[in-house]
């Protein structure tokens, strides 16, 4: 099957990731040119008001500022702090929020701490008149500038925040409708298969009656049963299986001595071992499980080539888990494909459909509580698939 999907899928991907961050960038520094022309704003308005007071101050001889700090920038909306020296105590302030205790004073310490900051942010603009300086003007930015600052991390956040809840609220849904497709497939497939199994099997009574050699008819009625269990498997999909625990072995072996018989019809010259304990027990429902393995081992099967080509099975316990690994020296896996395989409608198969190892990653996770992926792979040497189960 063609797997371009998957790579414009990424591509897709990466192109709205790469297009968030240029709208991002481009925000935030066109917030930022508009916050420095607004400050540039600000210190043309400080130095007008500065060289006003100055002005204003040389026309009073008691050199008591205040009332003419008041009067001249009592409606600036530029916070800003007056003092005799450049790090002296501050004489009056204005647009600063500063606290004021219950005899109604303010802590001077508060408002030289933000004189400090002032003078980080903005230089102090100097009182002078006829070479004598009256005292310093301290200023910072205004509420609309710090707010204009914050505003593109706000959009940032509630953008990401709507994006982060609509890719829930889509996968939610793709989700249910990925579960609606799967369960209404394997139902419908066990109901088509169900009645031509029925009459086949009552015609090979029949004919078992009427041939003295039964051996073929053996074979047949094998593959019938085979069937039958294939349909037995997909009329559980979709519905909650019953979980036993079950020797592992058996299970496994069921499925290696599946293939060995049908490797000379597959075209395959492969070696196929499995190396399982005796004892080795897990809560499991043989019938899903076992088709999870036989989806595994047919997948190595198929990418593996004649000659020396070999598919082993190993199965062990550890720390109360249950690792299971399928190991082929087939053509391998590129690491880019490691999740991909277990996609639906994802195969490197020409004439692949991409359901095997995505129903066997249900079976393991969905309704076994387990975990399958691809631990490692290096084309024409080992590839290895392991499925943990608890």
């Amino acid at each position: 099957m063609d797997i371009k999907a998957y790579k414009h899928s990424a591509l897709i991907k990466r192109g709205l990731i790469f297009l968030a961050i240029i709208i991002i960038i481009s925000t935030i520094i066109y917030t930022q040119r508009l916050v420095n022309q607004l400050r540039e704003e600000s210190t043309k308005l400080v130095n007008f008001y500065a060289e006003t007071f100055v002005k204003a101050t040389t026309e009073y001889e008691t050199g008591d500022f205040s009332f003419i700090f008041e009067e001249i920038v009592k409606k600036m909306s530029v916070p800003m702090i007056i003092s005799k020296k450049e790090h002296s105590l501050p004489v009056n302030w204005i647009r600063i929020d500063v606290e004021q205790n219950e005899a109604g004073q303010v802590d001077t310490t508060e408002i030289i701490e933000l004189m400090s900051q002032m003078d980080k942010a903005n230089d102090p603009i100097p009182l002078e008149y006829d070479n004598t300086n009256l005292g310093y003007i301290h200023y910072g930015d205004t509420k609309l500038i710090r707010r204009l600052e914050l505003l593109p991390y706000i959009e940032i956040i509630m953008v990401t925040l709507f994006i982060f809840l609509g890719y829930l609220g889509f996968h939610f849904i793709r989700s249910s409708e990925k579960q609606s497709i799967w369960v209404g497939m394997a139902k419908e497939t066990a109901h088509q298969l169900g009645t031509p199994l029925s009459s086949l099997m009552g015609w090979t009574e029949v004919i078992k009656e009427e041939l003295d050699n039964k051996e073929y008819i053996d074979e047949i009625t094998k593959d019938l049963n085979r069937l039958k269990k294939i349909a037995n498997r997909f009329s559980k999909i979709g519905s909650t299986p019953k979980l036993e625990r079950s020797a592992l072995r058996p299970i496994i072996k069921s499925a290696i001595d599946y293939y060995r018989k049908r490797l000379p019809q597959l075209g395959h010259s492969v070696d196929l071992t499995y190396d399982v304990d005796e004892d080795l027990e897990v809560e499991i429902n043989g019938d899903l499980f076992s088709w999870a393995i036989e989806n595994m081992v047919k997948n190595s099967i198929d990418a593996s080539k004649d000659g020396e080509a070999f598919v082993k099975v190993k199965a062990s316990g550890k720390d109360e888990k249950v690792i299971i690994d399928i190991i082929d020296n087939g053509k391998g896996i590129a690491k880019k494909n490691w999740k991909n395989i277990f996609r639906p409608g994802f195969s490197s198969k020409r004439r692949g459909w991409g359901l095997g190892l995505s129903l066997t990653k249900r079976i393991i996770e969905k309704y076994h509580n387990g975990k399958v992926f691809v631990k490692s792979s290096k084309p024409n040497r080992k590839t290895v698939i392991r499925t943990i189960i608890s």
